[in-house]
């Protein structure tokens, strides 16, 4: 009688690893094909967990600013803000409401490792491929780290009380206190900047492709691996540089409101054009703007921003080309009206985006 018991109970635990290994790797967007169909298999053969599931990833969309420190209390305060002051008990599989929580913080404390969200000190120079190298002196500087996986964003809050908007599938690294002469971060991938004024400490932006220099501004930079830089203003004034691996000496590029540059590669004068500032930084409070684009660079976005991986299983609807806006829709609101302006068909599933004719 007791194998009968210790059987399922610990398959159960089994599956409680496994789907907290898995969802760990779908938030932060390192999910294989095939995890995600194991992920969803999983799911499917217990509700129970697909509801902890579905709260845990809204708990990691919902809160901007995570620490593995006090993650039950954090997670307590989400979950109350969730469900509207609802005080329904959580339960996993008959465990009860303790082993739940032992479950939630565990999932809760292997995701936050896995996204950066457990701050660490590290050098960007070593581990920002094409980033200027830094001095000794520069080098004894503690730097935090913080990386936002698919469907994850962030607001980061800098020692000179710099505001810092991070988008999904996005990292950034920044000194614990910056130096007497100059404020300096690292970027990967999409962030918005309100910056303090401090004209005697000038703000750097360091990117794979080149750098930002300001006083005291607002922009948004979208630099994305394989993908051209963008870069564009609010309010105040920023420069940009962009970044050549031969000797030649780059221009500086001044960015005024609502003006943007663009620089696709080393090939190529980066381009000014007018843009609006405030549908650039639409992304922080929810909003999705394209202007003319196509439907993959459509996907791309939907696929950062709620991390489920697109798949096209035929080549011609990449190719639409479609202009739209949205605030805080679902996925499968915007997938609704998109496919009214063209023809496609499409197919949600909890980890996965299936487009086709």
């Amino acid at each position: 009688m007791a194998e009968n018991v210790a059987g399922p109970y610990l398959v159960m635990m089994m599956n409680d690893e496994t789907i907290t290994r898995l969802l760990a790797a779908r938030l932060a967007g390192e999910a294989t094909d095939a995890e995600l169909r194991e992920l969803d298999l999983l799911l499917a053969q217990d509700a129970s967990l697909q509801s902890q599931a579905q709260l845990l990833q809204r708990y990691f969309k919902d809160a901007p600013v995570h620490s593995s420190a006090g993650t039950e209390q954090a997670l307590e305060r989400t979950l109350a803000r969730i469900r509207g002051g609802e005080s329904a008990p959580l339960s996993v599989a008959g465990r009860g409401r303790r082993g739940a929580w032992k479950w939630w913080s565990a999932a809760a404390a292997a995701i936050l490792l896995l996204l950066g969200g457990a701050w660490a000190l590290w050098k960007p120079a070593a581990l920002h491929t094409g980033f200027a190298a830094f001095s000794p002196e520069k080098d004894t500087v503690r730097w935090l780290h913080r990386q936002n996986g698919k469907a994850i964003r962030a607001v980061l809050e800098l020692a000179d009380g710099s505001k810092i908007w991070l988008n999904a599938d996005s990292r950034l690294s920044y000194p614990e206190q910056f130096g007497p002469h100059s404020r300096e971060v690292f970027l990967t991938g999409e962030a918005f900047f309100q910056v303090s004024s401090a004209p005697e400490k000038p703000f750097i932006v360091h990117l794979s492709k080149g750098t930002i220099r300001v006083l005291g501004t607002s922009f948004n930079v979208r630099a994305y691996e394989n993908e051209p830089v963008k870069t564009s203003v609010s309010t105040g004034k920023v420069a940009f540089i962009p970044k050549y691996t031969d000797a030649r000496v780059p221009d500086t590029f001044y960015i005024t409101p609502d003006e943007k540059v663009t620089w696709y590669d080393e090939d190529a004068r980066p381009e000014k054009a007018i843009t609006s500032g405030e549908e650039d930084r639409a992304w922080t409070d929810g909003g999705l703007v394209f202007r003319d684009a196509t439907l993959e660079d459509i996907c791309r976005e939907l696929e950062r921003a709620f991390g489920k991986k697109v798949h096209f299983d035929s080549e011609e609807p990449r190719h639409y080309r479609m202009t739209g806006a949205f605030r805080n829709n679902s996925l499968s609101e915007i997938l609704f009206y998109l496919s009214k302006s063209k023809n496609f068909r499409y197919t949600i599933t909890d980890s996965t985006l299936l487009i086709s004719e």
